[in-house]
Formats: C-alpha cells, sequence, structure tokens
C-alpha cells in the first residue's frame, strides 16, 4: 500500500494511504462549426402564374387569328361565287355586279379591322414573352453568379450547401433552354405580326379569288393565239386592263367580261 510523506515539526513521518483510482475527466474538444454559405433563392425557369397567363394569351390571339381566316375564306367564297353567276348568266350586267362588289368590299373592311385587332393580341403577346426573356437572363447571370462563387469557395476550403450548388447546376441550363425558346417564339410572333400587316396592306389581293380567271385567260390566250399569233396576247392583257381601269371593276371580273364577249363571237 502506498505510503504519503507528512513533515510535522521538523519530523518526517509516513502515513499509509489507500490507493486512489485515478479518475479521468473526459476532455472536452471545442467542435468546429462549420457555417455554410448564405442560403440561395433560386427562381425556377417559369412559374406557373405566368405561364398560364402567356398561356391565355397565346390562346386569345391564335383563336382571332384562326376566325380572321375564315372570315378571309368566306370572302373569297362569295367572290368565287358571284365570278360563276358573272360567267353563266349573260344577262348579268356589269351595274349590278358592281353593287354586289360593293357589298364584299364592306366586307373587306371587316376583315382589315379584324386584322388590327388580331395584330394588337400578338403585340400583347409579344409584351409577355419580351418581359419573360428579361426575367429569364436576369435570373440566368444571377444563377451563373451564385454557382461560380459557390464553386470557388469550395476551392478555397470553405464549407458550402452542396445541395445548393446541384439544385444551382441543374437549373443554369434549364434558364438557357428556356432563353432559346423564348427567343424562337419572339421570332414566330414578329413573323406572324408582319404576315398581318401585309394582309391589311393587301387586302384585296388577300381575300380575291383568282382560279377562274386564271383558267379562262389561259382559255382566251390559246384562241387568240391560234387566230392571231404571239402577238396578241400583250393586245389581249391590254384589252382587260383597259375594261377593269373603264368600268371600275378587279382584273378576275374584266377576264370574265371579256371571255364572254370572246365566246360569242
Amino acid at each position: 500500500m502506498p505510503k504519503r510523506i507528512i513533515i510535522k515539526g521538523g519530523e518526517v513521518t509516513e502515513e499509509k494511504v489507500e490507493k486512489e483510482t485515478p479518475i479521468i475527466e473526459p476532455v472536452r474538444i471545442e467542435e468546429k462549426i462549420e457555417t455554410p454559405v448564405e442560403e440561395i433563392s433560386i427562381v425556377k425557369p417559369v412559374s406557373l402564374e405566368e405561364d398560364k397567363e402567356i398561356s391565355e394569351a397565346e390562346i386569345d390571339a391564335e383563336t382571332a387569328f384562326d376566325a380572321l381566316k375564315k372570315k378571309i375564306e368566306e370572302v373569297k367564297t362569295r367572290e368565287k361565287v358571284t365570278q360563276v353567276k358573272f360567267r353563266d348568266q349573260a344577262d348579268m350586267s356589269i351595274a349590278i355586279l358592281k353593287k354586289i362588289l360593293q357589298k364584299w368590299d364592306q366586307l373587306r373592311d371587316e376583315v382589315r379591322k379584324s386584322v388590327a385587332e388580331t395584330i394588337e393580341k400578338y403585340r400583347r403577346l409579344k409584351v409577355m414573352y419580351e418581359a419573360r426573356f428579361s426575367r429569364l437572363e436576369e435570373d440566368l447571370y444571377f444563377n451563373q453568379i451564385e454557382l461560380d462563387t459557390l464553386r470557388e469557395l469550395e476551392e478555397q476550403g470553405e464549407p458550402i450547401s452542396v445541395s445548393k450548388k446541384e439544385e444551382l447546376e441543374k437549373m443554369v441550363p434549364e434558364l438557357v433552354k428556356e432563353i432559346a425558346k423564348t427567343d424562337e417564339k419572339l421570332k414566330e410572333i414578329d413573323a406572324r405580326i408582319e404576315q398581318l400587316k401585309k394582309m391589311s396592306d393587301n387586302i384585296y389581293e388577300v381575300t380575291a379569288y383568282k382560279e377562274l380567271a386564271t383558267k379562262l385567260f389561259e382559255e382566251m390566250a390559246a384562241i387568240v393565239q391560234e387566230r392571231r399569233g404571239e402577238e396578241a396576247l400583250p393586245a389581249l392583257r391590254a384589252q382587260i386592263d383597259s375594261i377593269a381601269q373603264r368600268e371600275g371593276i378587279p382584273r378576275e371580273y374584266a377576264t370574265i367580261y371579256v371571255w364572254k364577249k370572246l365566246k360569242k363571237v
């Protein structure tokens, strides 16, 4: 048994002591708390609300365009029926024809108004897609910077949120795709607006029915060429243009008029 030495009044004495079991206290190791970088708010490429608004505007514009095409086809059909009637009815005068054509011109004015309304719908849609494009570009640059920042901090040995890094690595390519799709949509809308503008500027050409007049002209051309040779064609065209100008009727009807006269010869 171990002894404990005690000094009392200059004398040294020994005292037996029981062996003590050493108490080992756990060493408290101060843990290093890793503080991740600040949480990043990531905006999804397209929000459901934004997508719904654009989808509704797109349906509105396309519905207007389809309705416009039907109106155009209706005027064409009326022109076709009128031309056939003018061709087949020997007693149908040009005076009566012109009154009927005035009604079709009124329909063309309505078509022109519909064109203008449809253009406005596509312009509204374009504004919405432009806003989306701008927002997507902003999100793309922000998320690219955040991703590059995380990578830089990671290289420096700093703690980062791995889940946020992975989310950003997935999000950036999605944003690039959405920007490309939005840009393509803007090009399509611009092309449609230009198409509509040309319709408005050439409303008669868009709504005119030309197949019958073309067929009758080819028939007359064969006849006059057989009778007078190739030089007869310019004279035939000049005669048709002259009647169209003199009577104030479209060239298609002037062609039918000349055909009727030629048939009588």
